[in-house]
């Protein structure tokens, strides 16, 4: 899935969007990209993981870890969506398709499960799988786990492996990091590409309930970016398209079968500069900005998947007390993109009412929301159990802030400052329950997060 930098940019109109209220306009930047094709597992490897499963399904059903034969081989097993954000991030959505099982047996010509070409071959192998890839800012995603791999169906595991390099930007050819889980009627789930270290540390045998987390995306394997590669095989061991269609099962696998495109707002961003997107596997320059000063100029962002041509979007943004700031519409210049995004620039006025302001994006009868702030503004605590936690002071702070803790931290406690993305810019050893953090230099909202005997425990600190 490697990244392809944005392949239609308009130029830089300036600003002054709120003197064409509700009028069309052409965006300051962004474009689309649909990521490339390529193979996942070599014949060679197929074999090598089909021998690996075969073995350890003998073993485990030798030492009674699994059943002789499957315990429902007459009900199929439904299956959920096998990708998730974590908690802590804001996202609306957080990937794109970019390839579905290729159902055309001859080598040369492709057909997805909707009789169109959302597939691949190459040389004398047919995609057979569904490729799900990050999106916006796969490599950040990538980096502070905002994507989670998680169990389609309950299952036992009967493969693993974690370890391999997972920042390939090619066609390499090496092993992947991957979950393999066996289901009730037999069937066989395949989760690919994920990130080092992120790997269920549940052993072969141990089972898994619908929705449990196996690891995070990565790219790991022969792999040109983040992205999950998820399979299903029956209980002969056949690939099996999950997708119901003209062209593809007669019945779906999924419980709730997705459309064949999906028009969503992945995300809407507000940042002091444009966004870079960079080559793989740099992270993405993102240039967030969730609080903005009086008489800044800030861009704002929509990303998208499965935008179509025609869909029209309407961009309002509002000022604190719900009166419209600017609004304006726009719609996608191509027939379909897997991905795209569009930003704006608009400076804030000078005489800007300090407090919280909102950005929305409606689009095909969803609005999505984005809050960001003008001026000095403290962000509450999130909620009453992180608040007895640990506290921050000063907030806004500039260079160090002070952590105090409830209690006394746990050898080993660290805390992690991430951007309101969830990159992850500091971490920092607790070894006291009073502890002085240093700051990233960059202005801005970010999150602050250490772990507590009840989870993860965040607040939002504003830099100034």
């Amino acid at each position: 899935m490697k990244k392809i930098l944005p392949f239609l940019i308009w130029a830089n109109i300036g600003v002054g969007l709120g003197s064409a209220l509700g009028q069309s306009s052409i965006p300051a930047g962004g474009g689309g990209y649909s990521p490339p094709v390529g193979i996942c597992l070599t014949s060679e490897q197929r074999v090598e993981i089909d021998s690996m499963l075969a073995r350890n399904v003998r073993q485990l059903t030798s030492q009674g870890l699994l059943p002789a034969e499957p315990a429902r081989p007459e009900a199929t097993v439904p299956f959920d969506w096998p990708l998730r954000q974590a908690a802590g991030f804001q996202y609306n959505s957080i990937y794109g398709v970019s390839n579905f099982v290729d159902n055309n047996p001859e080598i040369g010509k492709r057909q997805d499960w909707n009789c169109n070409t959302r597939t691949y071959d190459r040389g004398n192998y047919n995609h057979a799988g569904t490729d799900i890839f990050l999106w916006p800012f796969d490599q950040n995603m990538m980096e502070s786990g905002q994507a989670q791999i998680i169990a389609a169906a309950p299952g036992v595991i009967i493969g693993r492996y974690d370890g391999n390099f997972d920042l390939n930007c090619d066609l390499s050819n090496t092993n992947w990091n991957a979950v393999y889980l066996r289901h009730n009627d037999g069937s066989v789930t395949w989760y690919g590409h994920m990130k080092t270290g992120s790997v269920t540390g549940k052993q072969l045998g141990a089972t898994v309930a619908a929705g449990e987390v196996l690891g995070t995306v990565g790219s790991s394997g022969s792999s040109t970016g983040p992205h999950l590669h998820f399979e299903l095989h029956d209980a002969q061991g056949k690939v099996v398209d999950p997708y119901a269609g003209p062209c593809g099962a007669a019945t779906s696998s999924w419980a709730a079968q997705k459309p064949y495109y999906e028009p969503t707002v992945n995300a809407i961003l507000t940042h002091q500069q444009a966004p870079v997107f960079e080559a793989c596997p740099k992270p993405d320059q993102t240039n967030l900005s969730d609080n903005l000063t009086a008489g800044e100029t800030a861009y704002f962002a929509a990303y998208y998947h499965d935008q179509r041509q025609g869909q029209a979007s309407t961009y309002t943004v509002y000022r604190p007390d719900n009166a419209v700031f600017s609004t304006w519409t726009h719609s996608s210049p191509a027939a379909h993109y897997a991905a795209s995004y569009w930003y704006w620039s608009l400076r804030m006025p000078a005489t800007a009412v300090p407090g919280i302001w909102r950005f929305e994006v409606a689009y095909e009868g969803t609005v999505v929301k984005h809050e960001f702030t003008v001026g000095k503004v403290v962000t509450a605590l999130t909620s009453a159990r992180q608040a007895a936690a640990f506290t921050l002071a000063p907030n806004p702070a500039h260079r160090r802030a002070t952590l105090t803790l409830a209690s006394q931290p746990a050898a080993g406690t660290e805390v992690l400052i991430r951007t309101m993305l969830g990159q992850v810019v500091s971490r920092q050893p607790l070894a006291a329950r009073l502890t002085e953090l240093a700051l990233p230099d960059s202005p801005g909202l970010y999150l602050v997060t250490l772990p507590t005997t009840e989870g993860p425990a965040t607040q939002k600190l504003l830099i100034e």
